[in-house]
């Protein structure tokens, strides 16, 4: 009789998404964000699914090491997150102590006049978590 092991892992994110949903622009979103926020959100080159989907891509990184990284849901050939289709951007924040930090982040995040709504993703459930994973290495 042949014996079966089975290798149960559970991944361990170490970053947090958000959902915004904003009708402007994302360069205006940034901007409205790095005036209410004091953070300084650039444009990067945009990110690279697959073949031909590119969306646009802001990143800021704080003094403490925090990085933010803010996500067009739409491109012209589809989505990020094709089954978040009324989420217009995403924000990936990458915070050791982002457990303590979210009320208060969240709180002046909604506060801006431009965000809509902004919530938390359950990255646990989320399907297309591996589209999140920024791969920058230089060659």
């Amino acid at each position: 009789m042949k014996t079966r092991f089975t290798l149960e892992c559970s991944e361990e994110f170490e970053f947090a998404v958000l959902a915004i949903n904003s009708h402007i622009k994302a360069y205006k979103l940034c901007w409205n964000i790095n005036n209410s926020m004091q953070l300084n959100f650039e444009k990067k080159n945009d990110h690279n699914i697959k073949k031909d989907l590119w969306f646009s891509r802001y990143t800021y990184i704080s003094d403490d090491g925090i990085e933010y990284d803010l996500l067009a849901n739409r491109s012209k050939k589809g989505y990020l997150v094709p089954n978040q289709k009324s989420i217009n951007y995403f924000l990936v924040v990458k915070n050791d102590y982002w457990e303590q930090e979210k009320l208060d982040f969240m709180s002046k995040l909604r506060n801006i006049p431009d965000v809509l709504l902004a919530f938390e993703v359950d990255i646990a459930n989320l399907k297309f978590i591996d589209r999140f994973i920024f791969n920058d290495k230089e060659n």
